[in-house]
Parts: structure tokens; C-alpha cells; sequence
């Protein structure tokens, strides 16, 4: 036969049987356990008997009824070792001869956690969550990402099924899930989860346990404001959790609440910061297009008049200055373009140098126009690296420009040259020129958006551009050197990578609670 003993509360020490087939009240009335516990309501909890087994529900109480350190709502099955509390009293279900467990004090508890961390043989169920949290809440993944992850750990450190519900709204009246662990099929036989007892957990920030034959523990995570919702887990066996599986729960949502809450600052900074970056970019690229269109309308303006007086010699001396500006707002538009939105890289094999040769063509005009040369130095022996050739054409195109435009007219000179470096299996691309080098109150800053040494000649995103190309291919871009006699670019590119795009990465997909295999009304 069971028994409750009193481990605590004014009662203490008292033990109440539980005859097999006999319902009992738990409560301060003449028909319920003689409890003398004021905070223990008249007729607090109900425990029925059905088939060899217990069921404890609360009747309404003031307090509320706790199995196991969590709150109950509806019919929960009680078992041997079973901790009930109602009120300030808590009581013990124990088989009745039974020896009850040895109380044990604060004391030996701490002395206990010092020598498991001091020869590092066992770890609680909560530090093992903690730290496995910890590391979850420090990758860089968005709110749905590390409730999945979230979700994960629990499941499988806690030994249970566990799923993550994400209040789509300040309301609760929606839930989605982030993730799920339910093999298909499971419908039919999963646990049924009031959402109106997720939406009370929620509410008043307490685990809260209900079911119907197995125990769901609802733990909140969130806060109001911010992300909200709740960890249902169960336990595949159909047992009730123990205790150090309810504080490792609910140490796992205190952290889920933290790493939300950073996230929410971070995603609110990040938009000022957004904000600001684009004021400056607007204030920047019209500024640069301001100067482009002057310079096309101080172009335009002399062939006009050139022409209208018959004068082809004039006309032909104000062309070049309409080229110009044509040339370069066809490079701010591409590198806007480049530095605005990611396209997927599409990796081959390539002639490097056979790519550069291309770039020297095309660039040959606007070297020609400040009567500066372009002269190629390459490895014949080169490799052939695997890169996306169109991006690369573009960030080397910006790197020869800056030179071509660095340089001084009539003596300028752009040496282009390849080679490779066995030790780090790397291609080199480097740009040379004459010019008289990178300020060093810009130095460095070069590689930052919309800042330029050429004044208003540039734009501040020909370097950027470069950059992100090479780094997105798994390589770097440096300045090799500076000096009054020039300045030497280097960007480095690995000879084969398998490369991967941003872009192709997605998050676990929402979903609605009905798409569960568990049951939600």
C-alpha cells in the first residue's frame, strides 16, 4: 500500500495511507487528509485510485498543487518517489514499510557538487544543459535557429521528446514551431497539450505539467515585449520528471530568455546602425554622381557647341571627357551592384592570366586617355585556380583602375603580375603603379565603403568591392606597400576551395502546432 509522508511543513513527520481503491482529499476539511497547514485550502487535491495506480488533480486550490516542483493542471499520475506539495507542506509518496530516503542538508549537497567538479566524473543534468546552451546562445543564428538548437539539447540531454512553441504575436493567440523531434507518424499516439495551459505558462512566467497518461512539463521562455513562448517536453517512458530535470528545464529557458533578449538588442542596434549606413551611402553616391554628371554635362556641353559651330576639332577634344564619365558611372553602377547584393558564386577552373589579360584590354582606353601604361608581368606556370571568373574580372578591374587613375600623366606606369606561393597553395594577383601613395590618415580605412584617396574622382567603393570578392572566394586583399613612390596591391586567392554562398543558407522551417505530431487544442 502507498503512503504520503510529511517531509516538510507543520505536519511533518505524519504519514497518510492510501487504500487501494478508496479516493483520497487532500485538504484542511473533516473528510480530507488531516492537514494542518493554513496555506493548505479546505479541499485542495484529489488523488483516485485506478487500476494499481494514482492520479493526483487539484480542486481549484488558492496555491495550486506541485508534483515534482512544477505546478499540475489536470489529472497527473503520481508514482513511488514522487515529491506533492500543496501549500507550505510537502509530502513524499513512499510504499508504506518503506524506509523513507535520508534527508540531505544544504551542506552535504554543496560538498557533493565541489568533489563532482573537482575529479570531473559526473555532471548534473542542469550543468550539462547550461553549457550546452551557453555554446548554442553564442552562435551567430536567428531566434528560430537557437529555439530549434534549443529544443535539440533538451531532447537529447533530458532523455525525452521535446518541441518549441513560439508565440507568433504579444497576445499568445498563435503559436509556431520552430522545430520538432517527433518521428512521422506520431499523431496518433502523442501527448494532448492544452495551448490555453502554454498561453497560462507563458503568462504568469510558471512551468506548469499536464496530460493525459503521459506527463507534458510546459516550461516559458521569454519576455514580454520580446520573443516569447514555451518548451513542451515528455518523457517517452510516461514518467513524471524528476527534479534536477525540472530545474535543468528551467535553467535552459532562463538562458533561452537571456539569448533571446541579446538577440532583440542586437537586431535593434543593428537597424540604427543600418539607418546611419544608408544616410551615408545616399549622401556619399550623390555626391559621387553629382560630380559624374557634372563632368558628362561639362562634356556634352562642348561637343554641343563644338558641332553647332562646325568645329570637329573642338568637338573631338571634349569627347574624351564625356568617355571618361561614362566610364566611371558605368563602374559605380556594377559596384553598387556587386556591394549590394550577393550573387551565388559559380566556381571553375580559369586562366588567371589569360583573365588579366582582359582586364588590360579593357582598360587600355583610359590608360591611353592619361598617357600612362599598363605592363604585364605573369607566370607563365601559373595554376589554374578555381574561382568565379566574372567577380574576379570585376575586383581586379576596380584594383588596375585605382592604379591607371593613381598615377601621373605621360610617366604613369600600372605593372600587373601573377605568381604563385607554394607554402600557403595560394594564387597572387598583385597591382603595382607610380603614384604617390595612400595618405596615411586613410591608410587604415581604405578598404572601408566610400572611402577614397582620389577626392572627388572616387567613388570609395572600387577597394570594398574588391575585397568582399576576394573574401568571398576564401582569400584577402592587403596594400603590400606605400610609399610617395607608389603603391603595390596584393590579393590572394587559394588555388582550390570549395565554395560556399551565404545565401543558400536556411533556418528551420515555422510551422504551424497542427503540423506537429504532438496533439495542441
Amino acid at each position: 500500500m502507498l503512503s504520503l509522508v510529511v517531509v516538510r511543513g507543520p505536519d511533518r513527520g505524519r504519514a497518510f495511507p492510501l487504500p487501494e481503491r478508496e479516493p483520497q482529499l487532500v485538504g484542511r476539511s473533516t473528510e480530507a487528509l488531516d492537514l494542518s497547514d493554513p496555506a493548505v485550502s479546505r479541499r485542495h487535491a484529489e488523488l483516485t485510485p485506478d487500476a494499481g495506480a494514482w492520479t493526483l488533480r487539484d480542486l481549484g486550490s488558492r496555491h495550486g498543487t506541485f508534483v515534482n516542483g512544477v505546478r499540475i493542471s489536470g489529472p497527473v499520475g503520481v508514482r513511488i518517489g514522487d515529491r506533492i506539495r500543496c501549500g507550505d507542506t510537502e509530502m513524499l509518496v513512499l510504499m508504506e514499510g518503506a524506509a523513507p530516503p535520508r534527508a540531505i542538508d544544504a551542506g552535504e549537497v554543496r560538498a557533493r557538487r565541489i568533489r563532482e567538479a573537482r575529479d570531473g566524473s559526473h555532471q548534473s543534468d542542469e550543468a550539462a544543459v547550461a553549457l550546452a546552451l551557453i555554446s548554442c546562445a553564442a552562435e551567430p543564428i536567428d531566434a528560430d535557429a537557437l529555439l530549434a538548437e534549443s529544443a535539440r539539447i533538451l531532447a537529447v540531454r533530458l532523455a525525452c521528446e521535446c518541441v518549441a512553441l513560439r508565440a507568433t504575436d504579444a497576445r499568445l493567440a498563435d503559436f509556431v514551431v520552430p522545430s520538432h523531434t517527433a518521428a512521422d507518424g506520431d499523431a496518433a499516439r502523442g501527448p494532448k497539450a492544452s495551448l490555453a495551459l502554454v498561453r497560462r505558462a507563458i503568462g504568469d512566467n510558471e512551468i506548469l505539467a499536464a496530460g493525459d497518461g503521459a506527463l507534458s512539463l510546459i516550461v516559458p521562455f521569454g519576455a514580454p515585449g520580446g520573443t516569447r513562448g514555451a518548451f513542451v517536453l515528455r518523457r517517452t517512458d510516461a514518467s513524471a520528471p524528476s527534479e534536477r530535470e525540472v530545474a535543468a528545464a528551467a535553467r535552459a529557458a532562463e538562458i533561452t530568455t537571456l539569448a533571446l533578449a541579446a538577440r532583440g538588442h542586437r537586431a535593434a542596434h543593428s537597424s540604427q546602425e543600418r539607418l546611419a549606413l544608408i544616410g551615408e551611402t545616399v549622401a556619399s553616391l550623390s555626391h559621387s554622381i553629382k560630380n559624374i554628371l557634372q563632368g558628362l554635362r561639362f562634356g556634352a556641353d562642348a561637343v554641343d557647341l563644338s558641332l553647332s559651330r562646325g568645329e570637329l576639332a573642338k568637338a573631338q577634344e571634349g569627347w574624351p571627357v564625356l568617355q571618361r564619365n561614362l566610364d566611371r558611372i558605368h563602374a559605380l553602377v556594377l559596384n553598387m551592384l556587386a556591394w549590394a547584393k550577393d550573387r551565388a558564386l559559380e566556381p571553375e577552373e580559369c586562366d588567371l592570366n589569360e583573365l588579366l589579360q582582359e582586364v588590360r584590354e579593357l582598360l587600355a582606353p583610359a590608360a591611353g586617355r592619361r598617357r600612362a601604361g599598363i605592363v604585364m608581368e605573369l607566370d607563365p606556370a601559373l595554376p589554374r585556380p578555381s574561382i568565379d571568373a566574372p567577380a574576379i574580372h570585376q575586383a581586379v578591374t576596380n584594383l588596375v583602375l585605382n592604379a591607371v587613375e593613381a598615377v601621373p600623366e605621360h610617366v604613369g606606369l600600372v605593372t600587373v603580375g601573377t605568381r604563385l606561393d607554394a607554402v600557403t597553395d595560394e594564387v597572387i594577383v598583385t597591382v603595382r603603379d607610380n603614384g604617390t601613395g595612400i595618405p596615411e590618415s586613410i591608410l587604415p580605412r581604405i578598404f572601408e565603403p566610400f572611402v577614397s584617396s582620389k577626392g572627388q574622382r572616387g567613388t570609395g567603393l572600387g577597394l570594398a568591392v574588391a575585397r568582399k570578392i576576394a573574401e568571398r572566394h576564401g582569400g584577402r586583399l592587403e596594400v603590400v606597400s606605400t610609399s610617395r613612390l607608389g603603391t603595390e596591391i596584393a590579393m590572394r586567392l587559394p588555388i582550390g576551395r570549395e565554395h560556399g554562398d551565404p545565401d543558400e543558407t536556411r533556418g528551420p522551417r515555422g510551422m504551424d502546432p497542427s503540423e506537429f505530431g504532438w496533439q495542441f487544442e
